[in-house]
């Protein structure tokens, strides 16, 4: 499968870059330090070469708070699975911390 996400209206796909990251293991999508500018409407769209077939979730409002008093400490969250692979082999793990 491959996970994409898209702003208000297709095809308005939303650019990885710094900030945002899509988990291509469970179609997540991550933004990091939220911006005024990433209010709208976000829907998932998942396809799946091998049966070329997509779908779409159904959009999910984000609307960022501007209360800047809310810090939160630091907390890392890491649930791996046992990972396998071969010598010489590239392994992906995807870490994510939640604080500023």
């Amino acid at each position: 499968l491959s996970y994409r996400w898209l702003l208000n209206e297709f095809p308005v796909f939303i650019p990885l870059d710094k900030r945002r990251f899509v988990s291509q293991t469970n179609g997540n999508l991550y933004i990091a330090n939220v911006e005024a500018s990433d209010k709208g409407n976000y829907s998932c769209f998942v396809s799946s070469p091998s049966i070329t077939k997509s779908v779409f979730s159904k959009f999910i409002p984000l609307i960022p708070q501007t209360d800047r008093a809310k810090v939160y400490p630091a907390d890392i969250k890491v649930k791996f699975k046992d990972t396998y692979a071969l010598l010489g082999q590239n392994v992906t793990l995807e870490c994510f911390a939640l604080g500023k």
